[in-house]
């Protein structure tokens, strides 16, 4: 938890990161989901080219349960203008 909240803290001081939330499961308390929105995908591509990322990702890929699972969503509502 301690190396996603500093990722989390630093993704969002980057220009391109509008928002990384880290949720934690209501029942299963070692179960986590983030919700992150990038301006565009050049920019969560140089999230994960930062030394946070790839201090998080180095340091919590023996932690896992199962590997992490990564999906992708077009924006509906609110519009990106709205966000930006």
């Amino acid at each position: 938890l301690k190396l996603t909240l500093e990722n989390a803290t630093a993704a969002r001081k980057e220009a391109g990161c509008l928002r990384f939330d880290v949720l934690r499961h209501e029942k299963e308390p070692d179960r986590f989901f983030f919700y992150e929105v990038y301006r565009t995908p050049d920019d969560h591509k140089a999230h994960q080219g930062t030394a946070h990322y790839l201090r998080w990702k180095e340091g919590v890929g023996d932690l896992l349960a199962e590997p992490r699972v990564g999906s992708r969503y077009l924006n509906v509502s609110p519009q990106d203008a709205e966000w930006m």
